[in-house]
């Protein structure tokens, strides 16, 4: 039985464009849909398997992550996002420790056990926390800490904050800059049109079941969730535009190599044709002309950032590769015995 004997079928009757929190995007609620990057742990060109697949996403610290979801917000959504002042957070992966352990902060005394948990999923002298070390610890967040939660309690505050440490923090803000400055970039996320200006969304998410058969009769149903960073409707021209930020800790010119290390095109391939449903149905546009771009920024000094256009190559090698993999969790769910029901960890973003 070979994969591409395996029919997908779209199911359009539950595709769903959605303004969905991270928060509630990333909960229980949508643990059994299926995102790009849960994909990737699939993908065995990505040192992915089965067992990854279906164990779900383990909660570990990346500094890049952190940074990266720092540039989204504060460029795709400035009215619900700004930064803290200077609070005091440690750098590195003891300020990751530290909004680890912050919640239990508030509640009761920080103990040996909760550093240890903390540092297993951040990776903070792991296997090795001593009394010292504990003592030091708690000694470096604490003022962190109680200056956070006095600035919390704060009625006069209508936005979400972004706690970073002062690196970071000023990495993020030199990146935010860069992008707002890139006139190529301003006139992808706000475009203009001749009579209107096209319809401009952030962080939509969008929701879709499809079924796949395999060749003897079988099917089974899959869901699938997205979360774009942002993506044009121009009715005038039937023209839809898909724009993901891209930050790299490198030059601008390496991002061709992430692009191939991360496999962005199978993510901009899965984003594009959810895209493309969504368009025809609530935006009535009929096989419209589209595009896509990655909006790059370098988290190095001097913080360059560029358009660095999709080909339409890399849309559709992309979209088969989403495809052939959806079909592969398919066949392992019915022909070898896995469950999203029986596994218990979280899906990935």
């Amino acid at each position: 039985m070979k994969l591409d004997q395996f029919k997908v079928t779209p199911l359009l009757d539950t595709l769903c464009l959605e303004k969905i929190s991270d928060k509630v995007y990333f909960s229980e609620k949508y643990s059994g849909y299926i995102s790009n990057s849960r994909l990737g742990y699939l993908n065995p060109r990505q040192d992915g398997s089965p067992e990854k697949f279906f164990a779900g996403f383990q909660d570990r610290f990346s500094q890049a992550f952190e940074l990266g979801s720092a540039v989204h917000e504060l460029v795709l959504q400035p009215e619900y996002f700004e930064l803290a002042e200077e609070l005091g957070k440690p750098t590195a992966k003891l300020g990751a420790v530290a909004d680890k352990l912050y919640p239990i902060s508030i509640e009761r005394e920080v103990t040996m056990d909760d550093l240890i948990a903390a540092s297993d999923v951040v990776d903070y002298y792991k296997g090795k926390i001593t009394t010292t070390l504990f003592k030091e610890v708690i000694k470096q967040c604490t003022p962190y800490w109680e200056n956070r939660r006095n600035l919390e309690f704060n009625l006069e505050r209508d936005k979400e904050l972004i706690f970073l440490d002062p690196k970071s923090k000023a990495t993020v803000v030199s990146c935010v800059e860069s992008l707002r400055n890139n006139d190529k970039v301003m006139k992808l996320l706000h475009p203009q049109g001749l009579v209107e200006d096209p319809i401009s969304e952030n962080e939509k998410a969008i929701l879709l079941d499809v079924k796949v058969e395999a060749p003897d009769g079988k099917s089974i149903v899959l869901r699938l969730k997205s979360k774009l960073d942002n993506y044009t409707i121009d009715t005038e021209t039937n023209t839809i535009v898909l724009n993901d930020i891209k930050t790299i800790g490198k030059v601008v010119s390496e991002i061709d190599n992430n692009i191939l290390a991360f496999h962005y095109s199978r993510e901009m391939g899965m984003y594009m044709y959810l895209l493309k449903q969504v368009a025809n149905k609530f935006y009535n546009l009929k096989n419209p002309k589209y595009s896509a771009n990655y909006l790059v920024v370098s988290t190095i000094p001097n913080y360059y950032s560029k358009v660095r256009p999709v080909t339409q190559k890399e849309l559709v090698s992309g979209f088969w590769e989403f495809r052939t993999l959806l079909r592969y969790v398919a066949y392992l769910i019915m022909y070898k015995g896995y469950s999203f029901n029986e596994q218990r960890g979280k899906f990935a973003l």
